[in-house]
């Protein structure tokens, strides 16, 4: 739900924008309610004849299913959070970095910035890929005993903690239950041991290559994530004091935009700028290249069969 109104509250602004640039904008608007039977329902009733684009929906089947009807009628369909699809859609615009992209990105950062830190990798094993990622870039990282693909082994992750250097944590999962074992776990570790001083001994700071909902569930505490300076790739920023925000705030009696507005402007503004330059968002791609917004950047390729990236 904040996901999909933030979105929609920075498209309003977008429409507002573009109305100012002098540009006439058709919109019709829907609720899918996060259904796909409400998708059949709404491409059934509505005819896609003279649609410049269509932006959404939010989750995957659904959009796949729009995507399929609409590139009949050799319509763009803009992906708002989706990187990628299980499904070959040429017509599709994915404005979010692959996760291999997030991946290296967060990987060549961390190899720069690294000294002599112990790293550590803990990876349930649906994350293999993640996992062989990381130890390419550190082959000299342990790794964590996984119990049942659920939670640490305890014991023998304790032992790998060094006290003469900062421990490098990564941990890949998208279980909740997990994150929070774990977040609570690295916490206690770089909390509890002190020396004769009363300086701390053990130094950990935690690290994922693939942020997802497990770590912004409720289980998990954010005074972990704080503590242990938590990092990890995002194509989210947050809003800054620029004209959108302005916009923004007068638009909605005061309040700030949050991340997911940001990127409902800049996804929604992007493709209005586009279609004004030529009502052919394939056609319009092939001669505009990078763009930039309030908080996105947008750079498209496209591999021909499976969408534009």
């Amino acid at each position: 739900l904040a996901l999909s109104l933030g979105f929609y509250s920075g498209a309003r602004v977008a429409l507002d924008s573009i109305k100012k640039l002098g540009v006439s904008v058709d919109v019709k608007t829907y609720d899918t309610e996060l259904s796909q039977a409400k998708v059949k329902e709404i491409l059934f009733r509505d005819n896609l004849s003279g649609v410049s684009a269509i932006i959404g929906p939010v989750a995957s089947g659904a959009l796949d299913e729009v995507a399929v009807q609409a590139a009949t009628k050799n319509i763009p369909v803009i992906s708002p959070i989706a990187s990628d699809s299980k499904l070959s859609h040429g017509n599709v615009f994915f404005t979010v970095p692959r996760d291999v992209v997030l991946r290296e990105k967060m990987l060549s950062y961390v190899k720069k910035i690294h000294k002599d830190e112990n790293i550590i990798i803990i990876a349930d094993s649906t994350h293999q890929v993640a996992h062989d990622s990381i130890l390419s870039k550190f082959p000299a990282a342990q790794i964590a005993t996984i119990i049942d693909n659920k939670s640490l082994h305890l014991d023998r992750f304790l032992v790998k903690l060094s006290e003469d250097r900062e421990n490098w944590v990564f941990l890949e999962t998208d279980q909740p239950n997990m994150v929070a074992s774990v977040t609570s776990i690295l916490n206690s570790a770089n909390t509890a041991k002190m020396d004769a001083n009363g300086e701390k001994k053990i130094e950990v700071r935690m690290f994922t290559t693939n942020y997802n909902n497990a770590f912004e569930d409720e289980a998990v505490s954010n005074t972990h994530l704080s503590n242990l300076r938590f990092t990890y790739p995002s194509f989210y920023r947050e809003a800054k004091n620029d004209t959108f925000t302005e916009a923004y705030r007068k638009r909605f009696k005061g309040l700030m935009p949050d991340r997911y507005a940001v990127r409902g402007f800049d996804v929604t503004f992007d493709v209005l700028l586009k279609l004004a330059h030529k009502n052919n968002l394939f056609e319009t791609s092939k001669i505009i290249g990078l763009t930039e917004y309030a908080g996105n950047r947008f750079d498209y390729f496209n591999d021909w069969t499976s969408g534009y990236f």
